[in-house]
């Protein structure tokens, strides 16, 4: 099963939206190929699902990637900690705050339970914006 991290971009932040980095890191004694979009599901600090709607960012495309052991891949998300979306309210937090996070690697079974950083809600109903998995462990500051 991979280990990961929920991080933001550091200088991301902008028009009610911010940047995070999802970094799988292949913890087996063997390479793997990786390509598409990670599987995520947010979670309460009980554990407790959240809504969770995922968007691909297809204006990138996916590529395969060999990952060694030890060696990582992230995909980078968007999205609003302080925008409403339709249906939420309008004054106070948009959604419950999110602490954990399951992430999973395209087309495999196993789950990586992952603590974020900076706990946050997530607007517009858990929507995340997110891009294909590239090599390394995060994305350039600024997103």
């Amino acid at each position: 099963m991979p280990s990961g991290t929920w991080r933001v971009v550091p200088d991301s932040q902008g028009a009610g939206h911010v940047a995070a980095d999802l970094t799988l890191q292949n913890t087996s004694a063997r390479s793997c190929t990786v390509s598409g979009f990670p599987a995520i599901a947010l979670l309460a600090s009980n554990d407790r699902t959240l809504p969770s709607y995922i968007v691909k960012d297809t204006s990138v495309p996916a590529t395969t990637i060999t990952v060694v052991p030890g060696a990582s891949v992230h995909a980078e998300m968007r999205y609003s900690a302080n925008v409403p979306g339709p249906g939420e309210p309008d004054n106070g937090q948009c959604e419950p705050t999110t602490v954990h996070a399951q992430a999973q690697l395209p087309g495999d079974s196993a789950w990586a339970h992952i603590t974020l950083d900076n706990p946050t809600p997530v607007c517009e109903k858990g929507e995340l914006e997110v891009k294909p998995f590239v090599s390394g462990q995060s994305s350039p500051a600024g997103g």
